[in-house]
C-alpha cells in the first residue's frame, strides 16, 4: 500500500523509515527519532535513546538530548515547516561536522520523524 522512499530529494509521501506504516530506523541509517503514536502532548514525542551507531559518529548523550528537545519544540501536528527547519539547523550545527546528514522522515499518514545517515550513505541515494 505505502512504500518508504530513500532519495536525496523526496518531498512527498512516506520516506526514510524502515516501515512505511510504523516508522523505524532504516537498516542503513545511524540514527532515528519520531513523534511516536498520535498524542496531543509534546512531551511524549522523540523519546528514542542515543543509538550506539550515532554515538560512534561522535554525537554525545548531551547533544542527543538537545536534538530531542529541539525537535519537540519545533513539532507541529499539521504543519511541518518549523520541524523541517529545525532539522536543517541541526544539520548545520551538529550533524554535518560529524559527517552525517539528518533528513525529515515520514511514515503512516503524516507522522514526522528524523533519520540520520552517514554522508557516505546519503550521497549514495539517487537524487
Amino acid at each position: 500500500m505505502f512504500t518508504s522512499k530513500q532519495t536525496q530529494s523526496c518531498g512527498f509521501g512516506n520516506r526514510h523509515c524502515k516501515h512505511s506504516g510504523s516508522g523505524g530506523r532504516p537498516d542503513n541509517a545511524v540514527g532515528f527519532t519520531c513523534e511516536g503514536t498520535f498524542a496531543l502532548r509534546k512531551k511524549n514525542r522523540f523519546l528514542e535513546e542515543l543509538d550506539p551507531d550515532l554515538a560512534e559518529q561522535g554525537v554525545t548523550a548531551e547533544e542527543w538530548q538537545e536534538v530531542r528537545e529541539t525537535l519537540t519544540e519545533a513539532w507541529g501536528a499539521i504543519f511541518k515547516k518549523q520541524f523541517r527547519d529545525a532539522i536543517q539547523e541541526l544539520n548545520e550545527k551538529m550533524f554535518a561536522p560529524k559527517n552525517c546528514v539528518a533528513v525529515y522522515a515520514e511514515y503512516g499518514k503524516g507522522m514526522a520523524a528524523m533519520t540520520i545517515y552517514t554522508k557516505e550513505v546519503f550521497d549514495s541515494f539517487p537524487e
